[in-house]
């Protein structure tokens, strides 16, 4: 081997190395912001979910369980009562556990997809079967199953400071900020605090992001292959591959993301109430996760 041949493949390993590390640097950032950035644009949406959610666990009135009769209602409510700026409260806890659960989410999502897919290619060559381009809906399944666990695991303290900050009583406030609530939350409630209410959220973050990645990839290969989405396709005019532009983007993520939420939203109202009964309900009355749904569905 001539002395120009082994340097080039003495560099090519330290080369790939530094593409792989280039490439999930990308993708932490970029899922990162991605999260972010729609966290902060439907923060008041958010926050108007969750003390829907909540409501009946942390108002003072009894006969009043309900937030508000409508959803102009709920808004105009938070408004009154603390500014159009509360509408954003807790953000900064939001945008601060969705970086990190986005980009960590995406990351191994993409990861997962990857290995599935060159260990699926490995077994059918060796079985003399055709090699798989593109992941199939079982693949994007699990491995959006795992994307999902990791990421609520890795976040989820962050996850519950965010829910009880916004679900504090406007003049009733029990923590300063974020470092406080975390602070006062295992001085209080031990480590396992910190993840009080973790058995409800994976329940709703495990399926939630397995179908909701199976549900955009098979949309997607939908749209690129059938003719009547043609002229919303984003076609790149040097190599003329075609791509999702940015309505069919939004469209398959908003189709993908509004399934996966209908089908698991009853257990993520089972987490938000898990999350805050530590610190709006007496020890005495505070339930499991299947009593409180079992409430639920009585009341």
């Amino acid at each position: 081997m001539s002395t120009s041949a082994r340097s080039e493949n003495d560099h090519a390993p330290t080369d790939n190395a530094d593409n792989m590390a280039l490439s999930a640097v990308k993708q932490l950032f970029c899922g990162g912001m991605a999260g972010g950035v729609a966290k902060t644009i439907t923060a008041p949406l958010s926050r108007l979910t969750i003390l829907y959610q909540v409501h009946s666990m942390v108002t003072t009135k009894e006969h009043r369980p309900y937030y508000s009769m409508t959803f102009t209602g709920g808004l105009r409510k938070i408004v009154e009562r603390g500014g159009y700026l509360s509408l954003w409260k807790g953000n900064g806890t939001s945008v601060l556990h969705r970086f990190p659960f986005s980009a960590i989410n995406f990351y191994v999502y993409e990861n997962m997809t990857r290995l599935l897919v060159q260990r699926r290619n490995r077994r059918a060559l060796e079985s003399d079967m055709d090699i798989e381009i593109e992941p199939t809906k079982v693949t994007r399944f699990l491995s959006g199953a795992v994307a999902g666990s990791v990421a609520c695991v890795a976040c989820y303290p962050l996850d519950l400071v965010r829910t009880r900050l916004t679900t504090e009583l406007p003049g009733r406030e029990h923590y300063k900020g974020i470092s406080d609530a975390l602070q006062k939350i295992v001085q209080a409630e031990g480590l396992g605090g910190l993840y009080s209410g973790i058995g409800p959220t994976l329940f709703v973050a495990v399926p939630n992001f397995a179908i909701s990645y199976t549900v955009y990839g098979s949309l997607k290969e939908y749209v690129l292959d059938d003719d009547l989405f043609y002229n919303l396709r984003k076609i790149d005019a040097e190599s003329g591959e075609e791509s999702l532009g940015l309505q069919l983007t939004l469209l398959c993520g908003a189709a993908s993301g509004t399934l996966a939420t209908l089908v698991t939203y009853p257990f993520d109202t089972v987490r938000r109430r898990m999350q805050i009964q530590n610190l709006h309900v007496a020890p005495e009355n505070r339930m499991t996760a299947i009593q409180q749904m079992s409430k639920l569905f009585r009341q």
